[in-house]
């Protein structure tokens, strides 16, 4: 009797009719899940972006525009590609002989760094190109060259910055040459980072201060701030550690820091517009604090906050509702709503 019920048992597990059921729920289970699952804080909702290959990868970099996102991969040091990404999935839309180390755009057109060897000289010698699209990265022009690797930071379609660990340049031509910019008591620019600043202008956020730089770097001032660790800014506001506390503060005269999280991270993006203020933080210890990108909303001005726990890696935010990500199976998230990238 029992070696008839298991045999009517191995039948029914290996039919077709089952087999087809079995993979239908979980194709079924697999895509309500990704449908079901994306961050709902305050104005925002974030739901996935498919297909999801071509995955992602440690060195994958996601980048967030004005009109267009996308996320660009190396394979090794002579080969990179760059995928355009929308509310309706990815494309691959370019190749490169070499490294796309950084993206930047402005009304439209970006600017990034190509890290190429160079044809005669040392194996390990490169040469930094800066590179630009005006069409959504569908083709890409070479403008200049960088003195070194630089983190990029476009202001318009002519006014680009570039920050190294020893030099400060910016670019008034598109990015076809560059001019060396000196403030005084910064010979290391190791710490520092370049953000948007208000009206156009540029800020270089330091440990320790803020420069404030406008003019195309030909007039700036220097403001010491040994209270905060400054680590972001956009739309007129600064974020960082204040004491035991992440905190924003408007740069205005008489404005005080307002406390994020106490949690114990470091701000990885900032994106203001009015007083909805979108903050995103990682783990200053990740394998004592987890690994995921944490999201914090806030849509008065700072004064109150939501907190969500994102469960992605690697997250990109820029203006206002937008972002992408990545988590463990690798599929990129996007806002939908609202028509996420407009197509340009």
């Amino acid at each position: 009797m029992m070696r008839h019920l298991l045999k009517v048992l191995l039948v029914l597990l290996f039919s077709p009719c089952l087999l087809c059921l079995g993979g239908g729920a979980y194709i079924w289970g697999r895509h309500t899940l990704r449908e079901g699952w994306g961050i709902g804080v305050g104005n925002n909702r974030w739901m996935p972006v498919g297909p999801e290959e071509p995955g992602w990868d440690i060195h994958d970099r996601f980048y967030v525009g004005d009109h267009s996102a996308f996320f660009t991969r190396h394979w090794d040091v002579r080969s990179s590609a760059i995928w355009r990404v929308s509310r309706h999935g990815m494309r691959l839309v370019s190749f490169f002989d070499g490294i796309v180390l950084d993206l930047s755009s402005a009304e439209g057109v970006w600017f990034g760094v190509l890290s190429k060897p160079v044809e005669v000289g040392r194996s390990d010698e490169r040469i930094h190109q800066i590179i630009r699209s005006v069409d959504g990265g569908e083709s890409w022009e070479v403008r200049g060259v960088l003195p070194d690797w630089g983190e990029l930071l476009a202001v318009s379609p002519r006014e680009v910055w570039a920050l190294s660990s020893w030099m400060l340049v910016v670019s008034t031509d598109g990015g076809q040459t560059f001019s060396p910019v000196a403030l005084a008591g910064k010979p290391d620019f190791l710490r520092d980072r370049l953000v948007p600043g208000p009206n156009g202008t540029v800020w270089l956020l330091g440990p320790s201060g803020l420069f404030r730089l406008s003019d195309q770097g030909r007039t700036w001032t220097y403001e010491p701030m040994p209270e905060a660790e400054l680590q972001a800014g956009d739309g007129g506001m600064l974020a960082g550690r204040v004491g035991e506390w992440l905190a924003i503060r408007r740069d205005a005269p008489g404005e005080e820091w307002r406390p994020i999280t106490d949690q114990p991270h470091y701000v990885s993006g900032l994106a203001v517009s009015g007083d909805t203020v979108r903050v995103l933080s990682f783990p200053s210890d990740p394998f004592k604090d987890g690994g995921h990108t944490w999201y914090h909303h806030s849509e008065d001005g700072g004064r109150t906050w939501e907190h969500v726990d994102t469960g992605l890696f690697k997250v990109a935010i820029h203006g206002l509702e937008w972002g992408m990500g990545a988590e463990i199976r690798g599929p990129l998230f996007g806002h939908v709503p609202g028509g996420m990238f407009t197509q340009r």
